[in-house]
């Protein structure tokens, strides 16, 4: 009312106005061209995204991504860094078909497309340093705090066995033989079918395998054999129907920490940076092979060669047609030592303390595959790699969405039309339009 005693409140559409004002003049300036170059800015982008041609660029991205989701662990793989790959040394690496797995002192184990090398399943669980995997037609064991037993395909914990630290595993059909820290060796039979499901198993102890002064960092096996390689700097061969120890092979100056079975010999590989072969009947050394200058941590046999990986970061192939392993040739491509190895289908797979994993052409001695972490430099050559593996089919629907960019010319003249400012529209037709 006229005669209140209140002063009259202006309008709360007026109060902003009236708070610019009180402002200084520079910053009513700046906030004035920030409000126009605003308004400004987004009427050009709507009248823009209303012409055909930037429709169809948005409908063509929008296939895209609907085409690169359907791919979506290779987009993760592509766009992933650190994240997607070891943190620390590839201690243990196996192969079952098509995938390579790999057991990591950063407690992980993983997955990976042996094809593209693509990152495609993390196991998760252990609780300490990951030292040995191995795996039994699709069956894949991990050692680190327990045995854990895992279902390759989901990446689900189906059962764990065991107490305290294990260094690492051998699995047949039936059985696993797991190393303890003490030098124990514990045999388990497991199994699952018709009466157990699908994501448990029943794992039962069986028998343990005494001798060893000091934990056992290796395993072979061939039929009722077991080898075992200790840090005791002694070999043993046991029987695994009676548990028996058959034969005792020492020699080595320091820690074993490889062994493979090759005919009737037996080779192994220590911390005196030397490789020793042995008559599995007799347990005599035949033969001493010198060539690494670092300890010698994984052995594999391949016909009738010997592939070694040492610490000095060489992978060497050794010729064992003879009493004493003869050197052939080095290869060479980690940064850091090579700790496990393991051949599959004609390649060699070999794991660093480099945090990489690598695949090697026997034949040329060249890597032809590297499984690790993926950085993000690398993203666009990655997605162009995967959107050159769409087919034709499916890259149709792309080219009809982007058929009005042919036309360059209408599409040049829509954006000069559109960018012009708007004539004002008299009040009389707007009221009219209404």
């Amino acid at each position: 009312a006229q005669g209140s005693p209140f002063p009259r409140q202006p309008p709360s559409s007026i109060a902003p106005c009236i708070l610019l004002r009180s402002l200084p003049r520079p910053v009513m300036g700046v906030y004035a061209l920030v409000v126009s170059v605003a308004a400004l800015a987004y009427r050009w982008a709507e009248r823009m995204l209303s012409l055909p041609p930037f429709r169809a660029c948005l409908s063509a991205a929008g296939y895209v991504l609907r085409a690169l989701g359907s791919r979506f662990f290779l987009v993760q793989y592509a766009t992933s860094s650190l994240s997607w790959g070891h943190l620390s040394c590839v201690k243990s690496v196996a192969v079952i078909g098509d995938h390579v797995y790999t057991g990591c002192w950063d407690f992980l184990v993983k997955k990976w497309d042996a094809r593209t090398g693509a990152c495609v399943l993390t196991f998760v669980g252990h609780r300490q340093d990951i030292i040995g995997i191995a795996v039994a037609g699709q069956h894949l064991f991990s050692c680190g705090d327990y045995c854990r037993l895992w279902n390759t395909e989901t990446g689900v914990e189906r059962t764990r066995f065991g107490v305290g630290t294990y260094y690492c595993a051998i699995a047949n059909a039936t059985h696993v033989f797991a190393a303890r820290a003490n030098g124990a060796i514990e045999m388990f039979r497991y199994k699952w079918g018709e009466d157990v499901t699908t994501e448990t198993a029943v794992v039962s102890p069986e028998r343990t395998l005494t001798g060893h002064l000091a934990g056992v960092m290796d395993f072979d096996m061939r039929g009722d054999i077991l080898i075992s390689a200790s840090i005791d700097m002694t070999a043993r061969m046991w029987c695994i129907s009676t548990g028996e120890a058959l034969q005792t092979f020492a020699g080595h100056r320091d820690a074993l920490r490889c062994c493979c079975l090759w005919r009737d010999n037996l080779l192994t590989g220590s911390l005196d940076k030397s490789i020793r072969k042995w008559s599995l009947a007799s347990g005599e050394c035949l033969g001493v092979a010198q060539g690494h200058t670092a300890a010698v941590r994984a052995l594999v046999t391949v016909g009738d060669s010997l592939y070694s990986a040492s610490s000095d970061t060489t992978i060497t192939e050794w010729d064992l047609r003879g009493d004493e392993p003869r050197q052939l040739r080095s290869l060479a491509g980690h940064s850091d030592g090579v700790f496990s190895l393991f051949e599959h289908d004609g390649h060699l797979y070999s794991g660093s303390a480099d945090r990489t994993c690598k695949r090697w052409n026997l034949r040329s001695g060249t890597v032809t595959q590297e499984y690790t972490s993926r950085k993000l430099v690398e993203t666009p050559a990655v997605v162009f790699e995967l959107l050159t593996r769409m087919s034709l089919r499916d890259a149709l629907p792309v080219l009809a969405w982007l058929r009005p960019l042919w036309r360059l010319d209408t599409f040049v003249a829509d954006v000069r039309a559109a960018s012009k400012p708007s004539s004002p529209v008299p009040l009389a037709m707007a009221d009219a339009a209404r």
